[in-house]
């Protein structure tokens, strides 16, 4: 299967299709079962004229992935502090 890809900066994957979408897409054939196609394509780097898998990378964006996951949501944050803020008013009228 013949696919095109667009690059980042740094020689990763970060976008490709099976129709050109632009003069700067690089053109590879591959096999309609390799693991490009059954793995997040951001982790692959193209090196020489092949794919490269990265499994720093893989680790590096699940962990970021998981992360952003886990990080409260504003509404989450809002009410955080404001029961910080009622707490804290509610000790204050207990020290008189």
């Amino acid at each position: 299967m013949i696919i095109y890809l667009t690059l980042d900066e740094n020689g990763y994957v970060d976008g490709w299709g099976s129709t050109r979408s632009s003069d700067n897409d690089i053109e590879i054939e591959l096999d309609d079962d390799h693991e490009f196609f059954k793995t997040d394509f951001s982790c692959w780097e193209y090196e020489d004229g092949e794919l490269v898998f990265d499994e720093e990378r893989q680790q590096k964006l699940i962990e970021e992935y998981e992360r952003e996951r886990n990080r409260p949501s504003e509404q989450e944050r809002i009410e955080a502090l404001e029961n910080a803020l009622l707490e804290l008013i509610l000790r204050g009228d207990n020290d008189d």
